[in-house]
């Protein structure tokens, strides 16, 4: 998988690397896919977060998918969809890759919820790394039952 990023340090890329490959083992995904992925501060992420779901609140990790959910009743997970055939609209012309989607992730909110969590700041960064690829893969939490598949996928890529 492919990690584009914005303004990053390599040390906090490393980090998320390190953790999308283990979510690539686990969920077996493609190679050929492609994450855009910016580190940004609380007052970024919350105009992101204003602008674009009209909370006007500082907020951990935000993920924007590009691929449409295949499911229009379910959770929409795109997991046994990915093939550059199903979304030939989606590649990134220069690498070949599918692009799933932009991820922010406020570096100043990962080092608070892991002191309050009790966990190094590089397994909140993991952690929320992961959860903004699953909601680009079409994983949610709106739903109790949503909520238990995405927890336990989440887990387990960590584990």
């Amino acid at each position: 998988m492919l990690i584009n990023n914005g303004k990053c340090k390599d040390k906090y890329l490393n980090v998320v690397v390190d953790a999308y490959k283990k979510a690539s083992k686990v969920l077996s995904l493609p190679e050929f896919l492609e994450v855009n992925i910016d580190f940004v501060s609380k007052r970024e992420i919350r105009k992101i977060n204003a602008q674009h779901r009209k909370i006007d609140k500082v907020t951990d990790v935000l993920s924007f998918p590009t691929l449409l959910p295949v499911d229009q009743y379910g959770m929409g997970l795109i997991l046994d969809k990915l093939s550059k055939e199903n979304f030939p609209t989606d590649i990134n012309f220069e690498t070949g890759n599918i692009i799933l989607g932009d991820i922010y992730i406020c570096l100043g909110v990962v080092k608070k919820q892991a002191r309050e969590y009790g966990h190094s700041f590089e397994r909140e960064l993991s952690y929320l790394a992961v959860h903004g690829l699953l909601h680009l893969l079409g994983y949610d939490h709106m739903v109790d039952e949503d909520k238990k598949v995405m927890r336990e996928m989440e887990e387990k890529i960590l584990a």
